[in-house]
């Protein structure tokens, strides 16, 4: 007696994704409910349908909502980093803080939901973890890096580098906001910036300057 084997069916394997573009998925997906719907958008469901997976996937790769949020803020300042490291490469320090400064506003201009979820706390009630405010710290450690290279070079006065620092961060942050928000009341504002910044730049180098010139004639007069 003959047997007919009958054919198995084979069942298709569903390839799991890999960790890395599951979060590419999710945090694509915040920013683009955050977008489209505001931070009352950003559920566990509305998230995991965004980003076409389970909900479970939400869980096991974040914890819950605001660990998606997180993600949102670490990448952002990783990438925030990124854009102000110009001035890492470049020789001139002065040149290098206006590169930098510039850098800000580019990826602000660039990113303006990821920025209102850094800096303008567009979700309520979200607190970053202590491991992406490390990476947070990293970009303000960038211009830290620039203004002590202007320090030893002579072209800014010596001071508290770190007050130096948040005060031309401030400064750029204001501006920057203020464009965002679409409150800029002159044409050129890109220009206007760039002015902004030169002010900030120049008064943190003229103290040293005025004082290098009042010095000379004393020395002339020995």
């Amino acid at each position: 007696m003959t047997r007919t084997m009958t054919p198995r069916t084979m069942t298709p394997v569903r390839q799991r994704t890999p960790s890395a573009e599951i979060e590419d998925a999710v945090v694509e997906a915040a920013l683009r409910l955050l977008a489209a719907s505001g931070p009352a958008s950003l559920t566990v469901r509305g998230l995991a349908a965004e980003a076409d997976i389970a909900p479970m996937g939400i869980y096991n790769h974040f914890g819950d909502k605001n660990g998606v949020i997180d993600a949102v803020f670490r990448r952002g300042f990783e990438a925030l980093t990124e854009a102000v490291a110009v001035a890492d490469a470049i020789p001139d320090p002065l040149e290098a803080l206006r590169a930098g400064l510039e850098g800000y506003r580019q990826f602000a201009l660039g990113h303006r939901t990821t920025y209102a979820v850094m800096f303008l706390r567009e979700v309520p009630g979200f607190i970053p973890t202590e491991e992406s405010l490390v990476v947070a710290v990293e970009s303000f450690a960038v211009l830290v890096r620039s203004i002590e290279r202007g320090m030893h070079s002579g072209d800014l006065r010596s001071g508290d580098v770190q007050s130096i620092a948040q005060q031309l961060w401030s400064a750029a942050h204001g501006a920057v906001s203020l464009e965002l928000a679409e409150m800029c009341l002159v044409d050129d504002v890109a220009g206007t910036y760039r002015s902004l910044v030169d002010t900030m730049i120049d008064g943190s180098g003229r103290i040293r300057a005025e004082a290098a010139g009042r010095a000379a004639p004393r020395a002339r007069a020995r």
